[in-house]
């Protein structure tokens, strides 16, 4: 674990290096933010419209048109989207939105069902509390997972623990650029469950006294801007001498006189994970 914690450090120094401290430091609190527990459940349910539209797209185009977003739903209260007619759902594909028939759809739907489940002044986020007291957080919330996509419409088992991850549920689901990492680190098998993954960003996390979110913001940071991308420039990685993948795929510039063989660099990084060699 302290090979793997030395391992972030370099990842947010080559963080800063590309993108500067300052705007280092905003992106990770951008992302702590974004996963914060919800307020109350005008908040919960922004979140969950924002997953929805977010489908396909990626967090960047929604949160551009965050504020139009907001207008067009009424600030997204549940009860007045619920409310929402064929009209308004038309003149929607004209405002400076993600103008999506289907999701604009959705989203009101699950406004009628959010505020059908809340008739009588219960809140929604008192449902998945109780909910929450048996679930397994351990495995990823599976039994939370289930009852939104019982409780609302175009949401699926990816959808729906993304929803949960935004409501504050770290191990609902991995983020996929920070997943993409540690796999290549061989930290992490490429099958193995979210809630693996996110076991080990929550151990580094708690070994140097951090928010996991803070963490695996910084991982996924790399992945998405740095040379972790789909597409991997590993010639330009920080981490090379450190990363099996990276190794595997530049021999020529990582000579056994000089670095680690491949089978070296495995070893090193499965113990840095705590798995067996």
């Amino acid at each position: 674990m302290r090979a793997l914690t030395a391992i972030v450090r370099m990842v947010e120094r080559s963080n800063e290096s590309r993108s500067g401290s300052d705007e280092t430091a905003a992106r990770v609190r951008r992302y702590v933010a974004e996963h914060d527990a919800p307020r109350d459940d005008r908040d919960a349910f922004a979140r969950l419209c924002c997953v929805i539209f977010a489908a396909g797209l990626g967090f960047g185009p929604v949160a551009r048109c965050r504020e139009a977003l907001e207008a067009a739903f009424c600030g997204f209260e549940p009860s007045r989207v619920a409310e929402l007619d064929e009209a308004r759902a038309t003149a929607m594909l004209a405002m400076p939105i993600i103008r999506n028939r289907a999701k604009i759809d959705a989203c009101i739907d699950n406004g009628r069902r959010w505020h059908a489940l809340t008739t009588g002044g219960g809140s929604y986020l008192a449902r998945v509390a109780a909910a929450a007291a048996d679930d397994d957080p351990s495995e990823g919330w599976p039994r939370l997972s289930a009852m939104l996509r019982a409780d609302f419409s175009r949401l699926g088992a990816m959808t729906a623990r993304l929803t949960l991850k935004r409501w504050g549920f770290f191990m609902a689901g991995s983020h996929p650029g920070a997943r993409r990492l540690l796999t290549r680190l061989h930290c992490v098998d490429a099958a193995a469950p979210d809630a693996h993954v996110q076991r080990l960003i929550a151990s580094l996390a708690q070994k140097a006294g951090r928010d996991p979110y803070s963490v695996e913001a910084s991982l996924a940071d790399f992945a998405a801007d740095g040379p972790c991308r789909k597409e991997p420039h590993c010639e330009r990685c920080a981490l090379l001498e450190r990363c099996p993948t990276g190794l595997a795929q530049e021999p020529q510039k990582a000579p056994e006189t000089n670095a680690r063989r491949p089978s070296e660099s495995l070893q090193t990084a499965q113990s840095a994970c705590g798995l067996p060699r």
